[in-house]
């Protein structure tokens, strides 16, 4: 008989578990759990392919075999649930029970760190892993997957008893699919971390080709009938360090169901972070109606891709859904695909308070930046943006399908179009070589947009860009915006307010650095982009966009709230005092030639050495 450590704990639902080798819930007298709270042992328990259903579990020799096995038992705060790496298995993991804040439920790998880690093939089943009305669990080290038949070997459907019911298409996977699918429908749901967790290739295998791409990497989904009183969210839920590749449609989906209307119910605090999302046949990841949620150094890469028949074939990298108090930082978001969206990052319809910000956007068909109706205080500042909207239009339509730099609408999900508060693009750095011509356009009745200090760079060569800026009932504010060469872009008037059409001196390119690094756009001493900008100040409040700039760059430069700021999304080389950016190297160099003419020593030959060399005439020999 293993050892078993017990823990005494208060725990809200007032009951009494103890777990050795069979868990017994007795409820007790109020008094008495007052004074008592709630007792587990906290287990380990270990699966292997090689194990036995009929062993303790509970050491690597006593193993379990099967994931049959496991969802069996009902799982206690700070049990872990371990299967070997190098192994694999098929079916849907339901784990039942809920961990606590300080006792997290945990679902990883044991065993040699030179194999890989154990993969759990959702073999038709509707997901690999289901999270069902449970909270406080951990799932760590794990390879997903979900692609065979819905059908057993009889022809009948492969499901759970734990998991049926119209609302889940009746537990099949015949026409929607998952890795991870978490449920919200009688409970709210708290704490959940999925880390480490790699999810390839999740297709359902449905008779209507119809349903073809609903393969989801993971989807959380909580049900709520505010008629009835019901609310169910999922709160406080971090994806890290993950993989999701090849899926018919999202990699991660937030989905919030029955709110009637209530726009106030969110699920809270939802964090990426380091993950990366490629050939996703939609976007990478969609957060809808959640509030506080941050995106971060993460990779979008190949979202809307079609490398797969079975794809949706269309999607921006990242966009928000009914939103508020979005972050979305420090990102690559490249290669979007599809005949309409298919941006970096969007933000879609409905959302508040968000910011895409800091972020290197690369080669997305769609285009730049785009934001949709009904938003307010929503935008975009400090991201560069490379070759960014390829998409010719269809039907060779202006201001309609073609891909654009900056795109502002009032679309709302139907007929009724919906203008939106404080739409802003400021201090973002766009690169356009000859390839393309993308345009600018913002759509009447979009409401209030603010547009300064960008830069816009193209190459001389090459179609013209076409911008058109709608003033039916639009206010605008424009100024200090960068156009080089301005041969290049049919400027609508509004655009030229306060704009610049001067080349703004980036550093020269470097073979040694490639076109889509940031690196490339930075500003050489001398540029008339440094401190050109107008500035933006007027509060303390970081979620007052338009009135507090953030304080940094691109780079985490700082950026003044009191004096001018350069034009574009870096303040000026990354260089300190006293270096220089060499591209025939590609690095910071100490500046140990001085220029001839180079009187103050500052790397460069500007009117300041002209006073000096005046004042030096003056003197007496």
């Amino acid at each position: 008989m293993p050892k078993v450590h017990y823990r005494l704990q208060i725990f809200p639902n007032f009951r009494f578990m103890v777990k050795s080798n069979v868990l017994t819930t007795v409820t007790l007298l109020s008094s008495l759990l007052l004074n008592l709270g709630g007792v587990w042992a906290q287990a380990t328990y270990y699966v292997s392919t090689s194990g036995n259903d009929s062993a303790s579990g509970t050491t690597p020799v006593e193993a379990w075999q099967t994931v049959t096995k496991l969802n069996e038992q009902l799982f206690a705060p700070g049990d872990q649930i371990l299967l070997e790496r190098g192994g694999s298995w098929q079916g849907m993991f339901h784990p039942k029970g809920s961990g606590t804040q300080s006792l997290p439920i945990t679902i990883g790998a044991y065993g040699d760190t030179n194999l890989p880690n154990p993969t759990i093939d959702g073999n038709g089943f509707q997901a690999a892993v289901l999270i069902y009305n449970d909270s406080h669990i951990n799932i760590e080290n794990l390879i997903l997957t979900n692609q065979a038949s819905h059908l057993d070997e009889n022809g009948q459907v492969k499901k759970l008893s734990s998991f049926l019911g119209e609302s889940n298409d009746w537990g099949s996977g015949k026409n929607v699919r998952f890795g991870i699918k978490v449920v919200a429908d009688t409970l709210s749901i708290d704490g959940l971390l999925i880390k480490d967790v790699v999810i390839h290739d999740v297709y359902p295998t449905p008779t209507n080709l119809a349903y073809q791409h609903q393969g989801y990497g993971i989807k959380l989904e909580n049900r709520s009938d505010t008629l009835a009183g019901n609310v169910n969210t999922i709160d406080n839920v971090t994806f890290q360090s993950l993989e999701v590749t090849r899926t018919g449609h999202y990699g991660i989906w937030i989905k919030a169901l029955g709110l009637a209307g209530n726009n106030s119910i969110k699920n809270e605090n939802i964090h990426v972070k380091n993950c990366t999302f490629s050939h996703t046949g939609g976007s990478g990841f969609v957060p809808n109606r959640c509030r506080d949620v941050i995106v971060e150094y993460s990779v979008f890469n190949h979202s809307g891709s079609s490398m797969d028949p079975r794809m949706w074939k269309r999607g921006s990298g990242t966009w928000p859904f009914k939103c508020e108090r979005v972050f979305i930082q420090h990102n690559r978001l490249m290669n979007a695909h599809g005949p309409q969206d298919s941006y970096s990052a969007h933000i879609d319809y409905g959302n508040k308070d968000v910011v895409i910000q800091y972020n290197l956007s690369f080669n997305n068909e769609g285009g730049f930046a785009e934001v949709l109706g009904d938003n307010v205080n929503c935008g975009f500042r400090y991201n560069i943006s490379i070759n960014d909207g390829y998409r010719e239009d269809p039907d060779g339509l202006p201001w309609n399908k073609k891909g654009k730099i900056f795109w502002v609408s009032t679309f709302c999900g139907g007929p009724t179009r919906c203008p939106s508060e404080r739409t802003f693009f400021y201090n973002n750095t766009v690169y356009i070589d000859s390839t393309l011509n993308p345009e600018i356009y913002v759509w009447p009745e979009a409401g209030d947009v603010h547009i300064f200090n960008n830069l816009i760079y193209m190459t001389p060569s090459g179609e013209t860009l076409q911008s058109f800026l709608e003033n039916e009932d639009n206010e605008y504010t424009i100024g200090h915006n960068l156009f080089y060469p301005s041969s290049r872009i049919d400027l609508d008037e509004n655009l030229t307010q306060e704009a610049l059409l001067t080349n703004p001196l980036l550093v020269e390119s470097s073979t040694l650095v490639p076109i889509q690094s940031a690196l490339n756009f930075q500003l050489q001493t001398g540029s008339p982009a440094l401190a050109s900008g107008t500035v933006i100040a007027g509060s303390d409040n970081p979620l007052d966009f338009l009135a507090n700039n953030g304080g940094r760059d691109f780079f985490g430069q700082p950026v003044s709230h009191t004096l001018p700021p350069s034009i574009g999304a870096l303040q000026s080389s990354i260089c300190g005092t006293g270096s220089q950016w060499n591209s025939t190297e590609a690095l910071c160099m100490p500046m140990t030639e001085t220029c001839f003419g180079d009187f103050d020593s500052d790397g460069a030959v500007t009117a300041a050495d002209l006073l000096i060399f005046l004042t030096l005439l003056s003197l007496s020999c």
